[in-house]
Parts: structure tokens; sequence; C-alpha cells
């Protein structure tokens, strides 16, 4: 399946709407602040934790916000030092559509990086977070110290014949895992199968969660965990940035090059590449690249496999941190 730019934006933008208002179980919450940049826009910034390492977080999708992130992280706030923070057009990050491009998201987290006085920052990124990431190690190769993606996009676009002809048969298509009978059933369930003139309010936004749930995770039956709503996703910020995606990209050799060990840690039903094919070959290429699959997991993998994807998280950013390029 070729995935074009705008299509793969489109798709992304999906992961912003599972935003959650708060998490109260990741301690170590400081103040909030204001960081100005470019274009009269300020970046809400969060900070949890006190460890002497720290680690910023990318947030997925252009348009979207941070705080849908917090529980992926519960558990490590006392031996890092996280940020957050919300990208320019964001919920909390108000920012002119027309000063909105990825070259700016780089620039603003470049600022962010002098603003913390780090000489390298360690990055963390989830799902358009990853191609963020990626896109300021290539920018910013000396500025990098450790990188890890979480639902990473395919470092290249589009994908190198080899990675697009497969030998074994062809996975689960995205259409069919949305539809999958387990969605079906939950629906059914919940008595939300019906049209939705005839359901209330509560039960069309349930409705509607579930059909998000059968995007995001492998266990459709933990929709509820998918918190907050619509509105946490500003979806003309979120246009703005993808039209300035290029439709070639490959990190592949700035990836490579890197001194440091690069982590990615996918779900096997992670609705970017089901079954993790196009990775695991993309990946044999990479030596640096430590790849982690985690077994009936999706895009929200913290959510699917709490246990194993903190525990391989944790691993991750111990050997990044360890890392001194």
């Amino acid at each position: 399946m070729t995935v074009t730019r705008r299509s793969l934006a489109a798709v992304l933008s999906a992961i912003l709407l599972i935003s959650s208002p708060a998490s109260a179980q990741l301690a170590g919450e400081q103040p909030e602040w204001y960081l100005p940049v470019t274009d009269g826009c300020r970046l809400f910034v969060k900070e949890y934790g006190h460890g002497k390492d720290t680690v910023v977080v990318l947030h997925g999708g252009w348009g979207a916000e941070h705080s849908y992130l917090l529980d992926a992280f519960v558990g490590l706030q006392d031996r890092y030092h996280l940020i957050f923070y919300d990208q320019r057009g964001s919920l909390r990050s108000p920012c002119p559509d027309s000063a909105i491009s990825v070259a700016a998201h780089v620039a603003d987290l470049e600022r962010l990086r002098s603003e913390l006085k780090l000489n390298r920052v360690r990055l963390v990124g989830h799902s358009m977070g990853t191609y963020l990431a990626m896109q300021y190690l290539a920018q910013h190769p000396d500025r990098v110290a450790g990188l890890v993606l979480l639902g990473a996009l395919l470092p290249q676009n589009p994908p190198s014949e080899a990675l697009s002809v497969a030998s074994e048969p062809a996975p689960l298509t995205p259409e069919a895992f949305f539809e999958r009978p387990a969605v079906l059933e939950e629906l059914r369930k919940h008595g939300l199968d019906r049209d939705s003139d005839a359901l209330s309010a509560k039960d069309r936004t349930n409705a509607w969660r579930i059909r998000f749930a059968a995007a995001n995770l492998y266990h459709v039956e933990r929709w509820r965990e998918l918190k907050g709503g619509q509105v946490f996703y500003n979806a003309r910020a979120g246009q703005a940035a993808a039209r300035t995606m290029p439709e070639r990209y490959d990190f592949t050799d700035v990836m490579r090059g890197h001194g440091c060990p690069i982590w990615i840690i996918n779900g096997d039903h992670d609705y970017l590449d089901l079954g993790a094919t196009r990775l695991r070959r993309w990946s044999a290429g990479v030596p640096n690249i430590r790849l982690i699959i985690l077994e009936h997991a999706g895009h929200a993998a913290w959510i699917d496999a709490p246990a194993e994807f903190r525990r391989v998280l944790g691993e991750a950013l111990a050997d990044v941190s360890a890392c001194s390029p």
C-alpha cells in the first residue's frame, strides 16, 4: 500500500483524538510554563519528575497535544525529568495557520532544547512525533543524545522496492483491522450498533470512541482508556503542517550514522505497519536500530500491553541515556 504525504497525515491525525486532559497517575508534576517562539506563537510546556536525565517527549499528530501520552510514562518520573509540550497550533499553543510548518516545528524543538540548556537532547516521539524526531535528527545530528520512537512511521517514504514486495502473504489490511469482529461485537454489547440518529449524544460519543479504539488498540474492549475527545485536535493546524511534508523522505542514512542505539517500540497490530513487516526488513539494514515488537498491541501500545511496554521503554531510555555519541 503506497502512502502519500496527505493520506499519511490524514491517517495519523486519528491519534490526536485520544488525548486526556490530565493524568493523576504521573507523579512529580511541576508548574507549566510558556515558551515564546517565532511568528508571535508560544508553546505550552509541562514538566514531570526530578531525575537527572532530561527527556523531551514529542506527541503524535500535527495539531494534537501532549496529555494522551502521560500514562505511557508512569513509573519513570523518579528516574527522568520529563518534558512534554504542545506543538505550535495545538490545544494550548496558539499559532496562526500561516506560521505552521514542519520547518517551524523543528525550529521550535531546537528553541526548546536551547531554553532547557541541554547540549544534547534525548527524544521520545510517538506516531507523527517520530517523524519530527527523525527530521530534527537529520537537521541537528550533533544535538541528539538518544532517540526512542513509539508507534513509529517507516523512516522512508515511499518504501523501497525491497520493503514493498513481501515474500510472505500480505498482512491484514488496516480497513479489515478497523472492522474486525471484536469491534462489531463491542458495539453490539453496548447497544451502539444502531443508526446514529437513534442514539443519544452520549451514546454517539461512545460509539465513536469504540470506532477510534478499533484503529489504535488491539484490545478494543479497553476503549474507555482512550480519554478525551475531538476538541483536543486542531484540524487546521494539522493540515497546515501536513502540506509542508515532502512527498519523499528517507532518514535511513542519518539514523545509521547516529552514534547511539535508536529504539523503535511498536505493536504487532499497529495500523501503520500491521505485522511490522516493513519495519523488520528496514531495520535489518541499520545495525544500531533496536526494534521491539510487542505482541497483541496496537498504535497505543501502553494501553494494550502496559507492563511489557513500560519495561521496554525503561530499558530503552536507560540505554540511550548511557550513550554519549
